[in-house]
């Protein structure tokens, strides 16, 4: 399955950790669009009543997330919502956008049937706080499908190459602490590592679908 992204004319970066412009430019495009395809992978052609996809970022994934549900929410920290709305509107999609805090959100309990995270954890100050507001706001058997980069010597210096960030000081949090909290507070449907049969060896990505206990 692969991921349909809006035109890059559409896009916006709308924060210094916003790189949507990486998924168009040559090679780097394949590592990033990855990260779509594999979320794809894992919804597998389901469609949920309501969606929410945390640390939306420029809104890249929208308009393909909302093929995937009947109500789409979207949150991120930056104040570049206006930016992402002006994407929906261009491509025709309805999304419910606001600027939250993944750490401390707005939603009631047990609002959404499935959550998306591309690449979110990694950056969040209070690591299990975020996860507990995200297993509050999820229904009961509701699904979380999440990306997160690995750390090797291949993909950091992909990273700080293109961002001119080492990747210890870009990311606040570390893929093995990222995996073991949210397998300590999800039961685990599927695990993946990328690239597949070497990647649990010299892992570029690791890739759930969790479910709600």
């Amino acid at each position: 399955m692969r991921a349909s992204l809006p035109d890059q004319r559409l896009m916006q970066t709308t924060s210094g950790v916003d790189y949507y412009h990486w998924n168009y430019k040559f090679p780097i495009k394949y590592i990033q669009r990855f990260r779509f395809n594999a979320m794809l992978r894992l919804i597998n052609g389901r469609n949920f009543g309501t969606l929410l996809e945390v640390g939306t970022g420029s809104g890249i994934f929208l308009p393909e997330l909302s093929k995937h549900c009947q109500a789409l929410f979207a949150i991120d920290v930056h104040d570049k919502m206006d930016a992402v709305k002006r994407l929906c509107d261009a491509t025709d999609i309805k999304a419910d956008l606001s600027r939250q805090s993944l750490e401390a959100t707005h939603f009631k309990n047990e609002t959404f049937d499935a959550v998306v995270a591309v690449s979110v954890w990694e950056f969040v100050d209070e690591l299990e706080t975020a996860v507990l507001e995200t297993k509050r706001i999820m229904k009961s058997g509701a699904s979380l499908f999440t990306i997160c980069p690995q750390r090797n010597a291949l993909l950091d210096f992909i990273v700080s190459l293109y961002s001119r960030i080492p990747a210890n000081q870009e990311f606040k949090n570390g893929p093995d602490v990222i995996r073991a909290m949210l397998e300590k507070h999800f039961v685990v449907e599927k695990k993946y590592f990328f690239p597949p049969a070497i990647g649990r060896f010299f892992p570029l990505y690791h890739y759930h679908e969790l479910r709600k206990k």
